[in-house]
């Protein structure tokens, strides 16, 4: 079986509609989200821009927060087109499916994806529908925590203003980008979901006793991390090595993992590439192999193929190290501590219970705030980009990223 390494935006009206209108049953009875919070003249200052070339520019701390913009659009009364990772589309294909219905279209991360390129140079020029783009490109799962922004978004919006003036228009119009800060809040106290996760977890390590229930919510929570930790480095034949902190011997696992993949596949990872370009190098690689290149099996004798099979299953087995890691990529010592909220105490929590039981539990109930940071028009930097291009598109991008940072500090 072939794999397509492109799907396109289908756009399908009725869908998106009948969606819309069963979307607040889904947000409080799946996801346990009560109501999300946009301030009016938030909502009026993007009615004003529609039909105007736009790129919306969420942070990126959960899975939900395609949904959440979905919503947005419900909000505003103007449909949405949705850049997805081409992951998705494989692994879930019924969910990938009506993702294209509802405007989302793939790309591989990480590569020179050009069908994914095209398309989206199409959808900006067009001016039709707004276009989201998440920055961070991957969710880590921490609500106060960025990844670090790709530069991408903006790059492909020159790229779409290069072709407006390629065309000759007398005047290019605007194109703007619009940063938007989500943040999840319980609107209840979580302290009994808390105490009940860690008790839950520390029977399955071993490590419950009655005499848990005393102490403080915190050390139990060190505790786990703790004796995770050192499984973890027993199952990857890590040394004990003394006077290495908390946070050493995470990124140690990490980077083991990194190494062991990447030299197995023979991928060369550059020495300034942060972690999570790490990640993704390598997740590509895996793909390439057992998604992309499955055409390669026709030219192949019965025993080839079959060997082909077994590598690809093979690989399969690395996706399990490489979760890990992703999984974990933001988490460090005193994230909790630094701030002792139930989100902070559940964001580690389900990292943990993914870990352990190979799935996170939904908490709730929950809140979505949505704020909307000011217009940045890529028209005023064109001059600038077009004398020194990767200059303009860092400060673009690291502008993004500081107007969001901003804006979630005053979520607090």
């Amino acid at each position: 079986m072939g794999y397509k390494k492109f799907f396109e935006p289908k756009d399908n009206i009725f869908l998106i509609k009948l969606a819309k209108s069963i979307l607040p049953l889904a947000l409080k009875f799946i996801y346990k989200i009560e109501k999300i919070e946009i301030d009016n003249n938030d909502i009026e200052k993007l009615k004003d821009l529609k039909y105007k070339r736009v790129i919306l520019c969420p942070n990126h701390p959960t899975a939900l927060d395609p949904i959440i913009m979905f919503y947005l659009s419900k909000a505003i009364d103007h449909n949405f087109n949705y850049l997805a990772a081409w992951d998705i589309f494989v692994e879930e294909p019924l969910k990938g499916y009506f993702m294209q219905q509802l405007g989302a279209y793939s790309i591989i991360r990480g590569t020179i994806d050009n069908d994914s390129f095209k398309t989206t140079i199409k959808l900006i020029t067009e001016g039709k529908k707004f276009l989201v783009i998440f920055p961070e490109g991957d969710t880590c799962g921490l609500n106060d925590y960025l990844l670090p922004f790709q530069p991408g978004v903006i790059q492909l919006a020159f790229w779409a203003l290069d072709e407006l003036h390629k065309n000759n228009q007398e005047k290019i119009n605007d194109l703007f980008i619009i940063p938007i800060a989500i943040k999840y809040k319980y609107i209840k106290s979580m302290k009994n979901e808390i105490i009940s996760a860690l008790k839950r977890i520390e029977e399955k390590l071993g490590l419950y006793s009655i005499e848990n229930e005393k102490k403080d919510n915190y050390e139990r929570l060190i505790r786990i991390s703790e004796h995770l930790l050192s499984i973890a480095e027993k199952f990857y034949n890590l040394k004990l090595e003394e006077n290495l902190s908390f946070n050493d011997r995470l990124n140690r696992i990490k980077e083991f993992i990194i190494n062991k993949i990447s030299t197995y596949l023979d991928i060369k990872i550059k020495p300034n590439m942060n972690l999570l370009d790490k990640v993704r190098t390598i997740f590509n690689t895996i793909n390439s192999i057992i998604y992309v290149d499955n055409n390669l099996e026709t030219d192949l004798s019965e025993y080839e193929k079959k060997l082909y099979k077994e590598k690809k299953e093979e690989l399969k087995n690395f996706y399990d190290d490489l979760h890990r890691v992703w999984k974990f990529i933001a988490v460090y010592e005193g994230y909790v501590k630094e701030d002792m909220s139930d989100e902070r105490f559940l964001e580690i929590i389900k990292r943990i219970e993914w870990e352990i039981f190979g799935k996170e539990k939904v908490y709730g109930p929950l809140k979505v705030i949505l704020k909307i940071g000011g217009k940045i028009n890529l028209l005023n930097y064109y001059e600038e980009y077009k004398k020194n291009k990767r200059n303009c598109i860092e400060n673009l991008i690291k502008k993004v990223e500081d107007n969001i940072k901003e804006m979630l500090k005053k979520l607090k």
